[in-house]
């Protein structure tokens, strides 16, 4: 039978024992005895969580002595098998979850029957409105229940300075950016639920780290188009196989079992959707995913530098993007100052701060980062752009005055950003 025609689902397995204890040895002896081709995903503590090949009709996926696949062994009878060693296996599988609804039904039922009847003839306890010991409106709640530590952001794209300004009055926080070739980093500090702020297709993707003070680092990618897909690089890091791969006979079956454990959580399909219309190095990326026993990047820092280097980010961007520091010294810093200022320094930025830095040497680009350096070059233009706009008012064509109209109004404000321009110079 090929890889291709085995159809399983990976089911996530925890397993404890009845006395306490670590149940792993225990279990991955009994996991190897019918050789199984499970991993162990997280074996520390008193609860092991397995990963555990589980057909639709509830065969679990395993060997025989020769290296063949074999689907005799049922679900139910690995939890058995568990048992007899004073273990309890948690297997997600249909027939196991009847059994538990079945078990929960019979020694609670009558309990929340009770529950619901009070409810329902109105004596229930107001000061325990769901029956489970929780505090009413009444009780005062400690401010700090609901607190959420600071993320530190990392954001990689090919976007100007102007997005860093909308994004640090949007979450009130100070902002940090830097460029580096065509890419820039914008680098802060959030506990805000926040979304990507771009300009249109021509920002490319954005790529975001966010690296929590405690717990697992995740990366948001979002596509030119607004979607956006979430990854764990190291999640799977230390994944680890029950079974020896290179000791299985049958090369078919290995495949098998090493591609279940390279692609069990869909990494790769993710990111081949998103790389759609975007140069992405998608075996890079799902190799900054995959275990590090089947091959995966080592290490936790270097999976997920790895991982922002498949879209193309430069090393050093990535490097200062990781940095404890704000961005370095040659970082631009923006702060929440109001939104009449900000958008007053979004229109002074003009064109050299909107453009996408994949965008900056064409023409238009080029000729506005001219003029910027040059403020009195660009007053002059912008008066004889006044004087000509005036002249057309007074066209007896109607058109041709309401182009004077609109040629006096653009010079106007241009003249306006050139004067706050030279007096911040």
């Amino acid at each position: 039978m090929t890889a291709e025609q085995i159809a399983f689902h990976i089911q996530h397995a925890s397993v404890d024992t009845q006395g306490g204890g670590d149940p792993l040895p225990a279990a991955e002896r009994i996991l190897r005895a019918e050789r199984v081709l499970a991993a162990v995903r997280d074996g520390s503590g008193e609860e092991a969580v397995l990963l555990i090949p589980v057909t639709e009709d509830g065969a679990i996926v395993a060997t025989d002595a020769d290296g063949a696949l074999r689907f005799d062994l049922t679900a139910a009878r690995l939890r058995e098998l568990f048992a007899a060693e004073g273990l309890t296996l948690w297997l997600d599988h249909p027939d196991g979850l009847d059994e538990l609804d079945a078990e929960l039904d019979e020694e609670f039922g009558e309990a929340f029957e009770d529950l619901d009847d009070d409810v329902l003839d109105g004596t229930a306890r107001t000061d325990d409105p769901a029956g489970f010991g929780m505090p009413g409106d009444g009780d005062d709640l400690p401010d700090d229940l609901f607190a959420v530590e600071p993320v530190r952001v990392a954001e990689f794209s090919r976007r100007g300075p102007w997005a860093a300004r909308v994004t640090a009055q949007l979450l009130g926080t100070g902002v940090a950016y830097v460029e580096e070739g065509s890419w820039s980093l914008y680098r802060y500090d959030t506990d805000q639920p926040h979304m990507v702020i771009t300009g249109g297709r021509a920002d490319g993707l954005v790529v975001e780290v966010n690296l929590p003070s405690a717990g697992d680092a995740w990366v948001e990618v979002t596509t030119p188009r607004g979607r956006t897909g979430i990854f764990w690089p190291n999640a799977e890091r230390l994944t680890i196989p029950v079974l020896d791969i290179d000791a299985i006979a049958q090369p078919g079956t290995a495949e098998v079992y090493r591609r279940m454990l390279a692609e069990l959580d869909g990494t790769r399909d993710e990111l081949q959707d998103l790389s759609a219309g975007a140069s992405v190095d998608v075996d890079a990326a799902h190799r900054a995913c995959m275990p590090e026993s089947v091959g995966g990047v080592t290490g936790e820092d270097e999976r997920l530098r790895s991982f922002v280097a498949a879209f193309g980010v430069p090393a050093e961007l990535i490097s200062r993007g990781f940095a404890d520091d704000d961005g370095g010294a040659d970082a631009r810093h923006f702060a929440p100052r109001g939104w009449m200022p900000v958008i007053g320094d979004v229109l002074l930025g003009g064109m050299s701060e909107m453009t996408p830095l994949t965008r900056r040497d064409r023409a238009l680009p080029r000729i506005a980062r001219t003029l910027r350096e040059r403020p009195l070059l660009g007053a002059a233009l912008s008066t004889a752009e006044l004087t000509a706009g005036l002249a057309l008012s007074r066209s007896r064509s109607r058109l041709g005055r309401l182009l004077g109209v609109l040629a006096i109004i653009d010079a106007v404000a241009d003249l306006v950003i050139w004067v706050v321009r030279m007096r911040r110079r």
